[in-house]
């Protein structure tokens, strides 16, 4: 059951050095931004692991397309078939794996895991060559039948002809596991094709006859005697395309399924394969034509019984639901290895498996914070500026104190981190200079404020108005007024709101206005904050100098800039 421990790219399309280990991981999710070197991740895999002779190569293959730079992959594999490690195949170039440090090296020891590393090299001349190295001895061609025998299998948009009984499909795979002497019984495949021209030779065809007739009277004339011809099919036409003899449900073929059948039971196939002699399989962007369930069942059901190894791209936050922290890695655009996330991401993917595909991300304190800052997002829309979406930001609710573990590990996995945040939290205003230290940037509020008491503090009154009538629309007028009026008293001695008492500006009310609007949760969800950030950006030209245009201007800064 071949897998792969290590995987080295030079200077294949979109990456130019790259080394990852996987260790002994058995599922392997990558995610990442688009054009980061995903796909590139998985051809590269597919190339160094072909299983045919003739794959063709081009000039925009070569990182840069730079031709007098070679395209080099290598992997290193272990659970290797038998016959590949017998002395008379391959078993001079085995090397050992030290998985105490997953280093390989080239002399084997008893402590070690044997392990292979084909080489796949093209140069200038586009001639794909792979072969087996070792230091130890000089490189030897490793056959395409040979790295057949690794059943590495790429799931993608061209799964149709995973259905015909071809030699090194999958389907043909399996027939050679039922039928062990299969070699020496001939093909059954292409006896089943002789059966059935000989079955369309006995047919009269009698259709043609009068033509027939007429061609033979005519080639006589011209001193040819063809008086025997029939009509058939070539046998050199049913042979050559043995491809054709392929699945159908009925009489309609499998390839006119729809992109998620057609994938999910391409899949299946190899699962077969892979319960006997396992396999690597590969699947580019495993969520395409599924519906989010059947997508997340997919995943889960691969990695708890997939009995080789997956390696799998997704762009789904309900595919990684499915999976654990440590199944993930992350592609970054030119990065030189994956970043591996360990058990500590955990909570952080399935509170904000959304995230994990952002390239910056701003971790908000709660959803008010969220509604807050999809409300700039909207301004900055409104104003001709770059969305969010554009620059690949996304926003997290840090659901209070778990911001700071979503904040430290969303930087620890290569994300650049902004945190939008209260000061009311001195467990969490402990932590901000440290955080800072580490990269992270932090948007807050005045000391010991909330964002709704920020708010009520610095908004223009017209702006206090209108978010008092609008509470007053969300509950009732005497829900508001006696919500402010008992809290009032705590500012003003004796203090009783007047008629009109939303008229007239007045210090104490605005800081009555916040602890009331924090206490009594008046903007607690995203969709009330979201109204809460567009009235402030109504008059964000009015605040100037004030903490709360400083706290917007630097959120739309980093959405921009970071």
């Amino acid at each position: 059951m071949a897998k792969i421990h290590t995987l080295r790219i030079s200077n294949f399309r979109s990456i130019k050095d790259f080394e990852q280990v996987f260790g002994l991981s058995s599922f392997v999710c990558i995610i990442g931004r688009g054009d980061s070197g995903k796909t590139t991740i998985l051809d590269a895999i597919s190339y160094v692991l072909c299983g045919n002779w003739n794959l063709s190569i081009f000039d925009t293959d070569f990182y840069g397309c730079n031709i007098d730079e070679p395209i080099i992959i290598e992997a290193t594999l272990y659970d290797l078939p038998a016959r590949l490690l017998q002395e008379s195949r391959f078993g001079l170039y085995i090397r050992g794996i030290d998985m105490t440090t997953n280093t390989i090296h080239d002399t084997l020891e008893d402590s070690h895991i044997e392990a292979l590393t084909i080489r796949f090299t093209v140069e200038r001349d586009l001639e794909p060559r792979w072969c087996v190295t070792n230091v130890r001895q000089e490189d030897i061609e490793i056959r395409a039948s040979d790295r057949a025998s690794l059943n590495m299998f790429f799931v993608s948009d061209y799964v149709d002809k995973h259905f015909s009984w071809n030699k090194g499909n999958p389907l043909y795979s399996l027939l050679r596991q039922e039928d062990n002497d299969l070699r020496e019984n001939g093909n059954p495949i292409i006896d089943a094709l002789r059966d059935a021209k000989s079955k369309i030779d006995n047919n009269s065809f009698s259709e043609f006859d009068s033509v027939m007739s007429r061609i033979k009277s005519s080639s006589a004339g011209f001193g040819i005697d063809i008086q025997k011809a029939n009509t058939t099919v070539d046998l050199k036409d049913i042979i050559v395309k043995e491809g054709k003899v392929t699945l159908h449900e009925d009489s309609i073929p499998f390839r006119l399924k729809g992109k998620g059948s057609k994938r999910l039971i391409s899949i299946a196939i190899q699962v077969e394969v892979a319960k006997s002699v396992g396999g690597i399989l590969l699947i580019d962007e495993i969520e395409q034509g599924l519906e989010p369930d059947r997508a997340q069942h997919l995943a889960k059901t691969l990695r708890e019984s997939y009995e080789g190894q997956v390696f799998i791209i997704t762009h789904s936050r309900d595919v990684l639901v499915e999976l654990k922290a440590e199944n993930l890695y992350r592609m970054a655009k030119d990065a030189k290895r994956l970043f591996h996330f360990d058990d500590s991401f955990q909570g952080v993917l399935r509170a904000n498996p959304e995230a994990f595909f952002a390239k910056k991300i701003i971790v908000c304190e709660g959803a008010t914070e969220v509604g807050i800052v999809r409300a700039i997002n909207n301004h900055r829309i409104k104003m001709g500026r770059t969305s969010a979406t554009l620059e690949g930001v996304k926003l997290t609710d840090g659901k209070g104190s778990n911001q700071v573990i979503y904040s430290d590990g969303f930087l620890r996995a290569g994300f650049e981190v902004c945190m939008f945040c209260d000061s009311d939290e001195p467990n969490v205003n402990r932590v901000k200079e440290s955080l800072r230290s580490q990269g992270i940037s932090i948007i807050d509020c005045e000391d010991n404020l909330s964002i709704e008491q920020q708010v009520f503090k610095d908004l223009p009154w017209a702006g206090v108005k209108q978010l008092i009538e609008q509470q007053k629309h969300s509950t009732s007028n005497a829900s508001v007024e006696d919500s402010v009026g008992n809290r009032y008293k705590h500012y003003v001695k004796n203090g009783v709101l007047k008629e009109g008492w939303a008229d007239v500006e007045d210090e104490m009310l605005r800081l009555t206005l916040g602890d009331v609007a924090k206490d009594r949760e008046w903007f607690k969800s995203i969709t009330k904050g979201e109204m809460l950030g567009t009235v402030c950006c109504d008059y964000f030209s009015d605040m100037k100098d004030s903490r709360l245009n400083e706290q917007f201007e630097k959120l739309s800064k980093w959405i921009e800039h970071a």
